[in-house]
């Protein structure tokens, strides 16, 4: 139930923790929270709780995730280690915090954290969307003082108030907005620190006026206090007893319960499995119910929506926090039918009440459609109430009749397949899905008449017809099956064999473009993989294997493309939307080509180190020699960057190749960076009292040939030099802001891992001081790395002398430090070897994509893969009376059992050998 612990440079996207009742994200900061996110209660996305020693914000060197917990490590400048664990208490409204603090130096030191979150009651008639009501800056906050150990925070604007418990008790002062609290920590001592933050409204149901009217959330806050390790434990326990439930039958909580994947050495897709699972299990909630009605605001009469009993929505904690899109669930709706049949079917019902094409998602507070119409709108609610009634067994479902239409599900599901219809502009055969703001968004070739929807529907009339044929009305079956036919002849012209295994999307005036996106792979190719030639099969999975796979991922959008790159993470070059890889697996299974199918469940099981499954993941590309954060590497008043370089190309923007790199901007400006690109200029960056200067030269490093280049700050200027002479020179004066916890990085950059440097590098140094001109030049004209070698202000020396293996020693320190992404070369004449980086020798893997790209921490999609592996890998595709297995006799390449398969109330193990597969 954890991630790896990751570094800080591979965490895109600050890691995420929930308690069913809705989720809190964390920050770069060691103990840093944000998007607290438990409707009603919600706030502003900006940051609290920072932690400070002596007066500076702590940035997280390392952290880890678990369902439970977010855990994070640092350490200090001058070396205090900090490690932090932030939770929710289980189904509460409330965080618990604790604070291990090591102090070995031989001075005290002050730690403090800023309690001052901008928290409100976002209560109906506030719109929850996909953006939640956050409060703006038009709310006044107000903290104030209940005694030494607490304080508490009232929104003026609505009843919501945040009490704060602290232990032992700090020293604390107030703000207007909130308060900061403090405790020494005497030279060569440790301390552990609690706090408590409980969130509710007051006992008048409306803005504080009287701090009494407060008094209830602060007794909840100290009561909590003063059993902190008890309560810290449950937050763990119940997850624990909540993971448990998932898989057992009869369990007290869900209304059914999921199979479990044993008996297998194949620890890579076992973990996929279970963390597919754990991704559906993080959207759960049980705050939206009837129950909780009242303080959500919700009307009461006859007639008016009180909610669920229990939800699983789309994600967390930035955004879609109580609403379930169509397109995420289907992606789920395996696995939520097997866990939670009662829950889906009152979901699906719930959906038929509604104009599905009036949104692209259901509110769970308002019961409302939210956002535009989306394209897949169609395909993913028949695809979820399919999945329910072939699944569950519950075939009698599709008789139910929605009151509100007057419709049987049955035919409802026959309206959906037969949608299209109404789309097709006059005189032409494809359902026209509009602009790229129906479908892809960031894509405006991909428009109108699209393969993946289109086929779509073939697949829908088909599934459909097979429900009528089996409810014995052969005539709509037989009206169904020949639309199928005639849509499908239409839908495959889309594919032309000149496109290399891409589709045409056709333009309403008869014009086709090929986009080489995989949804089309994904989704045209799954469904209709029965109606593919071999040729066209073979074609299209080389599209995938050649364009899209990079590392551990794919790439949703070749670079091929003629709209590459497109940065967006989920639809674009830089990485993919969550189910995107599970849906492209699959297809390779319906292809029948099982050992590559097993082959990419493997590749993709490799994101599960970073936690769960979010939105999307960005592909980084691992390259250079990374060295960890010291006290000496964070020079404050002078330095020096220098290196040996023969680049083989540079990037476009001068910003873009980075030779020796320790800066970062995710929590403010700092550090430094020597770097190249725009045709080989040279640029130096240093972040000077927080905001950076960065000097560039007119000089050019050619693409051939050994140049040393040098970056220099003496607290008067900025100068760079090119082979031993000054090439450009800037006046800047200030303290270099340091990069604590951020690692030093040769041929790569610590926050952003596309800025790769591609060449060969040698002698990377750094020296605490600024190098004359004389010794910069000393050492461009050496003939043997000693010159400068030995000097008592170097602090930092990569010398590359192994010529081989994966490992290279730090001089000054005698650490051996991971290269990777790398190969080695010669270097100039003298310098015996270098490390060499190339777009070959680089290691692709991916990682959870940040906020700023629109993406959450954590989505149910995520429940594909699990899905996946259930459906394909072990071939379990009832038809709602019968068990059957799909293609049984051919083996999966794994020897596994899933045992605990119930169908009708009857339990079944599903065994996959040598032979193929086999029902018990």
């Amino acid at each position: 139930m954890t991630s790896d612990w990751l570094p800080a440079r591979e965490v895109k996207h600050f890691p995420a923790v929930s308690n069913s009742w809705g989720a809190v994200g964390s920050s770069p900061n060691v103990l840093g929270i944000r998007n607290f996110t438990l409707a009603p209660y919600l706030d502003g996305g900006g940051d609290s709780c920072v932690l400070s020693v002596d007066g500076v914000p702590v940035t997280t060197s390392e952290s880890r995730w678990s369902a439970y917990e977010i855990t994070r490590k640092a350490t200090t400048a001058s070396g205090v280690a900090i490690q932090t664990a932030t939770r929710l208490a289980f189904e509460r409204n409330e965080l618990l915090l604790r604070i291990t603090v090591s102090n070995p130096t031989a001075a005290p030191v002050t730690v403090s954290v800023n309690a001052n979150p901008r928290i409100a009651k976002g209560a109906l008639p506030a719109k929850w969307e996909w953006d939640p009501p956050r409060p703006g800056g038009n709310r006044t906050f107000t903290a104030h003082k209940v005694s030494r150990s607490n304080l508490l925070i009232s929104d003026s604007a609505s009843s919501a108030v945040t009490a704060f418990a602290f232990a032992p008790a700090p020293t604390l002062t107030m703000t207007s907005a909130g308060g900061s609290a403090q405790w020494p920590v005497a030279a060569g001592q440790s301390a552990t620190i609690d706090i408590v933050m409980e969130v509710g409204q007051t006992s008048t149901g409306a803005p504080l006026a009287d701090i009494n009217d407060g008094n209830g959330v602060v007794d909840a806050c100290n009561a909590t206090l003063g059993a902190f390790g008890a309560a810290f434990s449950t937050a763990r326990k119940s997850w624990e007893e909540r993971w448990q439930d998932a898989f057992t039958p009869g369990n007290g909580h869900y209304s059914g319960s999921l199979p479990v994947l044993t008996d297998t050495r194949d620890t890579a897709v076992a973990g996929l499995y279970y963390m597919s699972v754990l991704s559906v299990l993080a959207c759960e909630r049980t705050n939206l119910s009837s129950e909780f009605s009242t303080v959500l605001g919700r009307p009461t009469g006859p007639g008016t929506f009180q909610g669920l009993d229990r939800v699983y929505v789309t994600g967390a904690p930035e955004w879609a926090n109580t609403v379930s899109y169509f397109w995420d669930t289907s992606y789920s709706s395996i696995v939520l039918t097997l866990l939670d049949p009662q829950m889906i079917k009152a979901k699906a019902a719930y959906w038929l009440t509604k104009d599905i094409y009036a949104g692209y998602a259901i509110d769970w507070v308002s019961g409302k459609t939210v956002g535009p119409w989306y394209s897949a709108n169609d395909l993913t609610v028949f695809t979820t109430i399919l999945n329910y009634v072939n699944y569950s067994g519950d075939v009698s479902f599709l008789d139910t009749t929605i009151s509100s239409s007057g419709k049987t599900v049955l035919e409802h599901l026959k309206s959906i397949a037969t949608n299209w219809q109404r789309l097709v502009p006059q005189g032409q055969s494809l359902a026209d899905y509009g602009e790229n703001h129906n479908l892809l968004e960031v894509l405006p070739k991909y428009v109108h008449q699209v393969p993946s929807f289109n086929a779509a529907n073939v697949w829908m009339m088909q599934q459909a017809a097979g429900l009528f044929a089996r409810a014995g009305d052969k005539a709509t079956a037989k009206d169904l099956t020949g639309r199928a036919e005639a849509l499908l002849s239409e839908v495959l012209k889309l594919y032309d064999i000149a496109n290399n295994g891409v589709w045409n999307c056709r333009y309403n005036d008869g014009t086709t473009v090929a986009v080489r996106h995989v949804l089309d792979f994904a989704i045209a190719g799954n469904l209709l993989a029965p109606s593919l030639t071999d040729e066209q099969k073979t074609d299209m999975k080389h599209f995938v294997t050649d364009e899209l796979l990079a590392g551990d991922w794919l790439r949703a959008l070749s670079f091929a493309d003629s709209q590459a790159p497109v940065a967006r993470t989920d639809h674009g070059t830089s990485g993919a939307y969550v189910a995107w890889p599970s849906l492209t697996a699959q297809t390779f299974a319906r292809f029948g080509d099982y050992p590559a199918f097993l082959s990419l469940l493997k590749r993709f099981a490799g994101v599960t180190r970073n936690g769960p499954f979010g939105q999307a993941n960005e592909i980084l590309q691992s390259a250079g020699a990374s060295v960890t954060d010291r006290p000496a590497l964070n020079p404050a008043g002078a330095v020096t960057v220098s290196a040996w370089i023969n680049p083989s190309s540079w990037p476009k923007n001068h910003w873009e190749g980075s030779i020796i790199a320790k800066d970062t901007w995710v929590s403010g400006n700092a550090g430094y960076v020597l770097r190249g690109g725009a045709g080989g200029k040279i640029s130096f960056v240093l972040a000077l009292d927080g905001r950076f200067i960065d000097v560039i030269t007119t000089a050019t490093v050619p693409t051939s040939g050994w140049h040393h280049v040098a970056g220099v700050y003496d607290g008067e200027k900025v100068q760079i030099f090119i082979d031993g002479t000054v090439r450009t020179a800037q006046p800047a004066t200030g303290k270099i802001t340091p990069s604590t916890g951020t690692p030093v990085i040769v041929g790569n950059n610590p926050t952003d891992s596309n800025r790769r440097f591609s060449g060969s590098i040698d002698e990377a140094r750094i020296y605490a001081r600024a190098l004359s001109a004389t010794e910069i030049n000393a050492q461009y004209e050496a003939t043997t790395p000693a010159t400068g070698a030995t000097d008592s202000s170097l602090v930092l020396r990569l010398p590359f002398s192994e010529g081989n293996g994966t490992k290279t020693t730090e001089s000054i320190t005698a650490q051996a430090v991971t290269i990777e992404g790398a190969t080695w070369s010669s270097s100039r004449t003298g310098f015996g070897s270098a490390v060499a980086l190339s777009d070959a020798a680089a290691d692709y893997h991916a990682v959870i994509a940040p906020a700023t790209q629109l993406q959450v921490f954590v989505n149910c999609a995520g429940g594909k893969y699990a899905d996946v592996i259930i459906s394909d890998l072990f071939g379990y595709i009832p038809d709602g009376a019968t068990a059957r297995l799909q293609n049984a006799t051919m083996p999966r390449g794994i020897t596994a059992t899933l045992s605990g398969v119930v169908l009708n109330g009857k339990s079944q193990t599903i065994s996959s050998g040598p032979d193929g597969l086999s029902l018990a």
